[in-house]
């Protein structure tokens, strides 16, 4: 009998290069190396590690200090990850955002290393030429050609963002869509009857301005003139908050909304347990800044529960329109609160969505399913 090599063989070891470890909204890179079977990571933390690093335990990330993040911005030069790599004998780096990859190509290409990079979002539109002077992606543009040059794999989350990279000068042969999981064990669904209280609406995510939570706020407003029960909980804190706190103000929604800040996986968890439907009214900024794959919707479908969004980014791919929820043109209020109002208004049509939401997630974006597939598009050019 033939013996599958495969299950004999040991894992590759992998250099998975981060920004940081690491954030809330990052939780997928952590699912990577929970859920990593034929590879082996060492994650290497360009911006150090972050006082969440406890809630995400992983006993081999090699962190930087910042004189060796100032070198390695703008020399292309670490020792310390130079070493890590050496000692871990990496096959291949993987680094998660395009700008990312683009600081780590210098030492992939020293080490004559195959290159992998997934995209994101910020990092599809900050290659966009109206972005080419900003500060913020300036010297990011000017890297990009030798990353896009030199990588031999380009994974993006959503379409839009493979069409984006291509534009921006990525070899159309060389990138892949790959859509994120999540682990769809973590998030046990409850039936709408079940879910007590006042009519919740919920939103998930960092307080910037992609999120569109201005526009939210406009249509929860107009929503609560026919149900006005209603709440509407935000997770998340960010630069916005200030004005958006003004803006539940001058609408007099203060009984309605309420402000959560920043909260661990598992007390999300239990918000989307006890919401009714979620929002996620995403928008592209004026820079060009927008969402990918948005796993927060897709936590929310494998919670069973029916989302409103916006056709933005990778959330059609997500969201099926008038099946698991609804989708309108970004900043579109009136639309949001129609569908808003419309899922307020029919429970039934709330248990039904939410129950295709989660059949779709379970089905399509199912974590170790989904890691599977990134280990081989991995392995193919380790």
């Amino acid at each position: 009998m033939t013996q599958n090599r495969s299950a004999t063989q040991p894992p590759v070891p992998i250099a998975l290069v981060v920004g940081s470890w690491l954030s809330y909204s990052e939780t997928f890179i952590y699912d990577q190396v929970l859920h990593q079977v034929k590879t082996r990571s060492r994650v290497l933390a360009i911006g150090g590690t972050k006082t969440t690093a406890e809630r995400f335990p992983y006993e081999d990330v090699i962190a930087l200090r910042l004189p060796e993040e100032v070198a390695l911005r703008y020399a292309g030069v670490s020792r310390r990850f130079q070493r890590a790599i050496d000692e871990h004998q990496a096959r291949l780096v993987h680094a998660h955002f395009g700008t990312n990859g683009a600081l780590v190509q210098p030492l992939a290409r020293r080490r004559s290393l195959p290159l992998a990079v997934t995209f994101h979002g910020h990092d599809g539109g900050g290659l966009l030429p109206r972005n080419r002077y900003s500060a913020r992606y300036f010297r990011y543009q000017r890297l990009a050609g030798p990353m896009f040059e030199y990588g031999a794999l380009f994974l993006c989350a959503s379409d839009e963002l493979a069409e984006m990279i291509c534009a921006a000068g990525a070899p159309p042969e060389r990138v892949v869509v790959h859509r994120l999981g999540i682990d769809t064990t973590r998030f046990a669904p409850v039936a709408m009857d079940q879910r007590a209280g006042r009519p919740t609406i919920l939103s998930v995510g960092r307080l910037v301005e992609k999120k569109g939570i201005r526009y939210a706020l406009d249509a929860v407003q107009r929503a609560a003139q026919r149900f006005p029960d209603l709440q509407y909980r935000i997770v998340g804190d960010g630069p916005e908050g200030p004005a958006l706190r003004r803006q539940v103000a001058a609408l007099g929604l203060e009984r309605a909304v309420t402000f959560l800040g920043a909260l661990p996986s598992d007390r999300v968890r239990g918000e989307m347990q006890r919401a009714h439907m979620m929002l996620t009214p995403s928008v592209t900024t004026a820079g060009g800044d927008r969402e990918s794959g948005v796993l927060v919707l897709k936590e929310a479908g494998a919670s069973g529960l029916p989302s409103v969004g916006t056709i933005h980014g990778g959330i059609p791919e997500i969201i099926d329109d008038g099946v698991t929820g609804y989708l309108v043109k970004e900043r579109a209020v009136d639309a949001l609160a129609d569908s808003l109002t419309a899922l307020l208004g029919d429970e039934s049509l709330r248990a039904q969505m939410g129950a295709h939401a989660r059949e779709k997630i379970c089905r399509e974006y199912d974590t170790k399913t989904q890691n599977r597939r990134l280990e081989r598009h991995l392995l193919e050019i380790a």
